[in-house]
């Protein structure tokens, strides 16, 4: 497929302007009037159209046809309390996109250095989901979410859909030991902060009825890692790609 770009709002046979980065993007590839391109809106959907040209500072497409949709057959949401460097998170957001996780959720913890994210943060996010996503190939923009209190984190898991995967050290079961077991499409990964979780934050979790604890190696991971590791198995056996692993 190539070089694509995003549009929030695509159909057949319009006519739409790009936005300003995507029409940098456009111009950075050499694209001139007349030639094909592929745009993706974020939702699972692609179109092929063709460039118009520039008009008053506006880079002009004409959407002609959908030729592909993507609809994962899996969801995975990981829940991520604050890290203390927001460069950390930066990178969090975008090697979970390029795994292909439906949803990434931080939270505060007890041994949370930072409690929330500015909105300039919430922004950068947005643009690394948007470049994750294109160099990776995926339509399908990931949701990304901040909740601002442990309470609020704790009602939110609880209502959520699917096994909830509290990584702990000291579980007595594997990753693909509890994957295997329950077959499910739908898996929340929950990750501590630097420090993990306290002694009481996990009896709470591990207290939700669709909980499980999990270790994900024999070594202890920094936490980022920890996301990226575990999300990685878990596409991995969801997609069938290693689907006689566990």
């Amino acid at each position: 497929m190539g070089c694509f770009f995003f549009h929030p709002s695509l159909g057949e046979n319009e006519v739409v302007t790009l936005p300003p980065e995507e029409g940098h993007h456009l111009e950075v590839e050499r694209i001139g009037a007349g030639e094909e391109i592929f745009l993706g809106n974020g939702k699972g959907q692609l179109f092929r159209g063709v460039y118009l040209g520039k008009r008053e500072g506006k880079h002009w497409v004409e959407v002609r046809e959908r030729v592909q949709e993507e609809n994962p057959p899996f969801s995975i949401w990981v829940w991520q309390a604050f890290l203390h460097a927001p460069s950390r998170l930066d990178w969090l957001v975008e090697k979970l996109t390029e795994i292909g996780v439906s949803r990434i959720v931080f939270f505060p913890a007890h041994r949370s250095l930072v409690l929330g994210a500015s909105f300039q943060r919430m922004g950068r996010w947005q643009k690394i989901v948007r470049s994750a996503c294109k160099q990776s190939g995926r339509l399908t923009f990931p949701e990304v979410e901040v909740i601002e209190s442990w309470n609020t984190f704790l009602t939110r898991l609880e209502k959520s859909s699917g096994t909830v995967l509290l990584t702990d050290f000291a579980a007595s079961q594997t990753l693909f030991q509890v994957v295997g077991a329950f077959r499910e499409t739908a898996w929340n990964l929950v990750i501590g902060p630097e420090g993990d979780f306290t002694e009481e934050e996990k009896r709470v979790i591990s207290a939700l009825s669709q909980a499980r604890g999990v270790k994900l190696l024999s070594k202890v991971l920094r936490s980022e890692t920890a996301a990226v590791f575990g999300a990685s198995i878990l596409v991995s056996l969801l997609d069938g790609t290693h689907a006689d692993c566990h």
